[in-house]
């Protein structure tokens, strides 16, 4: 015989007696919106049964409650499919007795434990002055510790939904614990990237490889680029780049004689530093002066460029300023 349909056409304790007085063997599968579950029967008796929403219903009574609680689903029949660790046959309309008296008790249970998601935590006073425990009682008590979900205590002490909802009832009842929301997870404090706090908080990222610090190396400065290809165009101080020094055009461009010691190149460095400072200082005007004299092919185009810059608003070393100017046509 197959039997399906659903249980808002046909309630779970109709199709469970139909079931019985047929002596059918096999299993009777639902699924919903409260989960899944299933009951085996064997030639009528219920044997075995599981719900997905009570892991630790063993029992015939403890998993039909569990079904019994179904609003809205669907159920079939399979036949003469046995059931994987059979128990003692259980009568099924002794089931039902046992799991409608336990839908009675939910409901008075209900209105204090509303859900396993409750958060159950002790009280912070006791209601009088002493109370006695039993072993079973203290050890629900630890068990509840700093605060626990329903389901977690049912999980800590292996009680299912009906038993453990029914423990903390009963400990809600004693004064001992209270029953509410979950406490909402802390939130990790922001972290601050503001540069007063950059040194004080870093902030590392996998294995960095350790930084190792450099000598800074000594510029030289050349210029580049056309800063006179229009009347209107002010000079770029930004046309001056880094280069490694040209000590051999550098120090061949200075007269020498015979006694002469030759350049060293911590000279010509300073000398490079001291012609970058006083270039970063120039008017715009004197600015294109050097600019036209960097250009220039010849001592004679050069002086007459340099000529331009006015002594009195722009002081430059002249002779330092030529010198650098020959290395770089060299």
């Amino acid at each position: 015989m197959a039997l399906q349909g659903t249980l808002e056409t046909f309630a779970l304790p109709d199709v469970l007696r139909l079931l019985a007085s047929t002596h059918k063997t096999g299993r009777l599968r639902l699924s919903g919106a409260a989960g899944t579950g299933a009951l085996w029967l064997d030639s009528g008796a219920i044997v075995a049964g599981e719900a997905s929403r009570a892991p630790l219903a063993h029992s015939a009574t403890d998993v039909l409650f569990e079904l019994l609680r179904f609003k809205e689903g669907d159920f079939a029949f399979d036949d003469d499919e046995a059931a994987p660790a059979p128990s003692d046959p259980a009568p099924v309309e002794d089931a039902l007795t046992a799991a409608e008296a336990m839908l009675d008790e939910w409901k008075s249970i209900e209105s204090v434990v509303p859900s396993l998601d409750g958060w159950v935590s002790l009280r912070g006073e006791l209601p009088g002055d002493e109370i006695t425990l039993d072993a079973d009682r203290w050890r629900q008590v630890v068990a509840i510790a700093g605060g626990t979900s329903v389901r977690g205590l049912g999980e800590a002490l292996g009680l299912a939904e009906l038993p453990v909802s029914r423990t903390v009832k009963d400990l809600v009842e004693l004064g001992l614990v209270e029953v509410g929301a979950a406490p909402s997870a802390p939130s990790a404090p922001p972290v601050d990237f503001s540069p007063s706090h950059a040194e004080e908080s870093p902030i590392s990222f996998g294995h960095a490889e350790p930084v190792v610090e450099r000598e800074p190396e000594p510029p030289v400065l050349t210029v580049v680029g056309d800063s006179t290809s229009s009347t209107d165009e002010v000079f770029d101080p930004n046309a001056l780049v880094i280069e490694e020094p040209n000590y051999a055009s550098l120090s061949s461009s200075a007269p020498t004689t015979e006694t002469a010691a030759p350049a060293s190149p911590d000279d010509d460095l300073a000398d490079a530093a001291e012609i970058a400072r006083q270039l970063a200082n120039l008017s715009p005007k004197a600015a294109k002066a050097v600019a036209a004299a960097a250009k220039a092919t010849t001592t004679e185009e050069r002086e007459a460029a340099l000529a331009e810059v006015d002594e009195t608003e722009d002081p430059i070393n002249r002779g330092l300023l030529l010198k650098f100017l020959g290395s770089v046509n060299s």
